[in-house]
């Protein structure tokens, strides 16, 4: 799965560069950098209009009939679920990110790790948007992730963000490279940049 995620750019100059559209029809963002992005928070999305694309603040979760949300989507079955298949067909949207978060039981020690491009750039990840609301698709992990979870997100180099957008197709994604992260990220108030700071195997104090 992917429940935890980072957009630490300084701004939105540097996040509209990192971009891979040459311009969009419309842009509604509040951005400022994020270190522990969290379920039931509004982020940046880019979706296509008639008119092209545009870059919007949405709410991470799609409401679940009898209450609560679902984040995530699988890649595999996203098509043909009755949850995700109209935001499949007409809502497709690109999250960017510069890196996401898995965990691993360690000892009595829940422990994060940080996965992000080996040159730490921007990526996007897959998604799907509806309503003013977008799930995040998964696959299987492969390379660095697998010793740590069984799912990661759908990641797509920029020529690929706009294949998936236009016609639903995904590829590879980039290459990834990982850290041991404080487990402080564990709590959601905590939203800052010692959350995506390397650390060694040792004993933690946080708040």
């Amino acid at each position: 799965m992917c429940g935890r995620y980072t957009l630490a750019c300084p701004d939105e100059e540097a996040l509209l560069r990192g971009l891979p559209f040459n311009e969009f029809s419309e842009t509604r963002i509040q951005f400022r950098p994020r270190y522990n992005v969290a379920p039931g928070q509004r982020n940046p999305v880019v979706y296509l209009s008639d008119a092209g694309p545009v870059l919007a603040d949405a709410l991470w979760g799609l409401e679940r009939r009898g209450g609560g949300i679902v984040i995530n989507a699988r890649a595999e079955t996203a098509d043909r679920t009755q949850m995700f298949r109209d935001a499949f067909r007409d809502g497709r949207c690109v999250v960017p990110a510069d890196g996401f978060f898995e965990w691993r039981r360690e000892g009595r020690v829940n422990q994060p790790y940080l996965f992000r491009r080996k040159d730490e750039g921007l990526f996007l990840m897959a998604g799907l948007c509806e309503g003013g609301r977008y799930v995040i698709l998964t696959r299987d992990a492969e390379g660095e992730v697998v010793d740590i979870h069984d799912r990661m997100p759908v990641l797509l180099e920029p020529e690929e963000a706009h294949r998936w957008l236009k016609q639903g197709d995904v590829g590879k994604g980039p290459a990834l490279k990982k850290a041991r992260v404080s487990p402080r990220v564990n709590r959601i108030e905590h939203d800052d940049p010692d959350c995506i700071v390397p650390v060694s195997q040792r004993s933690f104090d946080f708040d």
